[in-house]
């Protein structure tokens, strides 16, 4: 097991004080922490300023300190020293948690080695690193997942010497093997690659085509193009995450490495053995802290930074393909009234509301975001100002008929009043729009709201 390793960031004994009891609590508001307390692999988070404000359990385990040594840490252990697969030692700057820091940019699949003072040998995990931001698109936390990988580490090493040997080594270690003769396409495997997909050894064929059927449709090329690589001899090795087909219909992410362990006299590949993990609750992981730094945590629609962004690419497609391009500014009337007599809790429900009534309006390629407080912006690509306004007044419709219960039985009804402009010069940006959606959202407030108003950018 891996021990006392502190994974790019920054172990030191410190007590827990209350500022960082509120930073805690504030990530586990945000966090699904019954998600994190369940996974296989360890947690820990970041705050912007590279301090510990959250680990889960498994982290606890695996780094083999206390929450209250690791929180608000800010340095490793004294001895320890990390250093990447070549064996070349890593400078602070080049931890996991400061290079995200540093660069914004997420490090996926990073492997380090940890050598510490008194123990024998390097411990080994597999790293990954992903920022999250605030609306505002500062640097908020820094999310690092690992799992203990010193059991992998060590059976590529005997996979070069022991081949029959490894797949009694892989029974142990719940990894999948597969043992595959080029010469004649079969494929050996072992009971854990069958039982990761929900079947039994029995059930499997022994087939490069049983496999090949598994992988997800849109990841087979990219997964044969890996290996075919690897026995072309322009890669050393295969290792690539995708997904495969379960039984039970549903697809697991697998993280599959592999070699070519033998060659004929003219160097030609004529055996290659691999191994498969399941590292489909990473995956998940990963995936919940994307979405969580893309959306707004209210309604769920896009935050600003990422309508923002998502802005900017439909501008150049538009002007790529010299299509029409509209854009809607929504606002509550009189939200302030509303949370006033009503309180922020019913307020927070009308923006749902708004927010659930306009995704069920919209197609798929609209981009709908939250840009602050009660203001939305809706895309509207392929669509010129006259069909926008049609969409807008839908929408007004649709939402002057909406009800958002409170107690006693009663609803609250509420009205928007809604900007709108479209793309008609290929200098616009998609900051001229905005600024011209809200000046025909202006003119609509100021005709006396619940109306749509139209402008040219």
């Amino acid at each position: 097991m891996l021990r006392s390793f502190g994974v790019g960031a920054i172990v030191s004994s410190t007590s827990l004080g209350a500022g960082i009891c509120r930073e805690v609590a504030m990530v586990q508001g945000v966090q699904d922490l019954e998600l994190l307390q369940k996974l296989h692999v360890g947690v820990v988070v970041h705050a912007a300023d590279a301090r510990v404000i959250f680990l889960n359990d498994r982290a606890c385990d695996l780094l083999g300190i206390s929450k209250r040594d690791m929180l608000g840490a800010l340095d490793l252990m004294p001895g320890w020293s990390l250093q990447d697969e070549k064996g070349h030692w890593l400078s602070p700057e080049d931890y996991p948690v400061n290079r995200v820091i540093s660069t914004r940019l997420p490090l996926a699949e990073q492997v380090l080695g940890v050598v510490r003072p008194g123990i024998e040998g390097v411990a080994w995990a597999m790293v990954s690193a992903f920022p999250v931001f605030d609306p505002r698109g500062a640097l908020e936390k820094i999310v690092i997942s690992f799992y203990d990988v010193s059991q992998l580490k060590r059976t590529e090493a005997v996979l070069k010497e022991r081949a029959e040997q490894l797949r009694f080594v892989l029974e142990g270690a719940d990894l999948g093997l597969w043992d595959w003769s080029i010469l004649t396409g079969e494929v050996m495997r072992n009971e854990r690659w069958a039982t990761m997909l929900g079947y039994t050894y029995e059930e499997i064929e022994h087939t490069t085509m049983q496999w090949s059927d598994f992988v997800h449709p849109d990841d087979r090329e990219r997964a044969w193009a890996s290996i075919n690589a690897v026995l072309a001899g322009r890669a050393p090795t295969h290792k690539l995450e995708y997904r495969m087909q379960h039984k039970d219909g549903s697809y697991r992410w697998i993280l599959d490495q592999a070699n070519v362990t033998q060659r004929d006299e003219q160097g030609r590949p004529t055996r290659m053995c691999g191994i498969h993990a399941d590292v489909t609750e990473r995956k998940l992981l990963e995936e919940e802290v994307a979405r969580q730094a893309r959306t707004d945590y209210l309604t769920g629609v896009f935050n600003r930074r990422h309508f923002m962004a998502l802005g900017g690419a439909e501008i150049e497609r538009a002007r790529r393909y010299v299509s029409e391009l509209s854009i809607l500014m929504l606002d509550v009337d009189a939200f302030k009234r509303i949370n006033d007599r009503y309180g922020h809790h019913v307020g927070d429900a009308v923006l749902r509301k708004l927010a659930d009534g306009c995704h069920s309006a919209l197609r798929s390629l609209d981009v709908f975001g939250r840009l602050g407080g009660e203001e939305f912006a809706i895309l509207l690509p392929e669509t010129g100002l006259a069909a926008a306004a049609e969409v807008a007044e839908r929408l007004r419709l649709l939402l002057a008929e909406a009800q958002v219960p409170i107690e006693g039985g009663q609803v609250v009804r509420f009205t928007v009043s809604i900007g709108v402009a479209s793309m008609s010069s290929p200098e616009d940006s998609i900051d001229t729009l905005l600024n011209t959606a809200d000046r025909a959202l202006y003119a609509a407030k100021h005709a006396g709201r619940n109306r749509v108003h139209t402008l040219s950018s």
